[in-house]
């Protein structure tokens, strides 16, 4: 049986890292070092403590990113290509996953599989200091009617270095994104693929839409109709398929938040209980504060 799989992170491509890094600064996030990809590409991410995470994604060296695509490396390919339509935005959703081949297999077996799994690692410093080697295995999942929007499952092989104590510490509160929203003008054509990705059979059906609920965060694939009742955005017209749009992330405090938005110069909206972000250069996406009252 297939266990339901929570969000990883969000694959946020940006024309440039130190723009990306500067609007996530001024939001309030703690910003980690930039790192280089072997396949041609570089981010700086955002780390929270319920094991999510933010990937601002820019292109790095062109050579090699022109070689991983010729060696069919779907990541590079597949954020190439958002990136000549788009420049910036939201590509990709990673979900968690214990183990990516056995991902990759249903992906298959159900007609989703893009690619071969992939897998790479890199040096990295411990909590201890020693040196160790942190890495990735992903398994690729598209529904060939949405060139925009890739989902994947993402199996972390040293998640313990991935996120420390030191860097998931944000000084607007943040403790990790807890939705997923994407857009489309019948959401559920996509019915069958939401459940496969999210490994989530029980997907919640409305006028607004159908979300599935992984257990570590909500997937939600909303009318434009519904997108801007909800959150006040109006998005632009892109027929059909889908488009990955925004995230929530939950906050200690609505009002800390706001003054950081305010003392940084941040256009914002409140939107019910809601404090909105807009995109913006270097955020792809539309943040959703909500704060957390548990």
């Amino acid at each position: 049986m297939i266990k339901p799989r929570p969000i990883d992170h969000l694959v946020l491509p940006v024309l440039s890292l130190a723009v990306a890094r500067s609007r996530f600064e001024n939001l309030g996030f703690q910003v980690q070092p930039d790192r280089q990809h072997p396949f041609g590409t570089q981010n700086c991410c955002i780390m929270f403590s319920n094991r999510t995470y933010l990937e601002p994604l820019a292109p790095g060296n062109r050579d090699d990113a022109e070689q991983a695509i010729v060696e069919g490396n779907v990541f590079v390919r597949r954020q190439d290509a958002f990136r000549f339509r788009h420049d910036e935005g939201f590509a990709m959703l990673a979900l968690k996953t214990s183990d990516a081949d056995t991902a990759h297999d249903e992906f298959t077996r159900l007609g989703y599989a893009a690619g071969q799994p992939f897998a790479f690692d890199r040096s990295a410093i411990g909590p201890d200091g020693s040196e160790a080697r942190i890495g990735v295995r992903l398994a690729y999942a598209e529904d060939h009617r949405s060139p925009d929007a890739l989902l994947f499952a993402c199996q972390h092989l040293s998640p313990e270095i991935v996120w420390t104590d030191s860097n998931v510490v944000h000084s607007n509160g943040a403790s990790g994104v807890r939705a997923v929203y994407l857009s489309e003008p019948n959401p559920s054509d996509f019915q069958y693929y939401l459940e496969t990705v999210c490994g989530q059979r029980s997907i919640r059906a409305s006028s607004a839409g159908i979300e599935a609920d992984t257990g570590g965060g909500v997937v939600s694939i909303l009318t434009p109709d519904a997108m801007r009742a909800m959150f006040g955005i109006g998005l632009d017209h892109h027929g059909r398929g889908l488009r990955l749009r925004g995230m929530q992330i939950v906050v200690g405090s609505r009002g800390a938040l706001v003054e950081i938005l305010q003392d940084n110069g941040i256009d914002y909206r409140q939107h019910d209980s809601r404090v909105i972000v807009d995109p913006a250069p270097g955020q792809g996406a539309f943040i959703v504060f909500e704060e957390d009252l548990s």
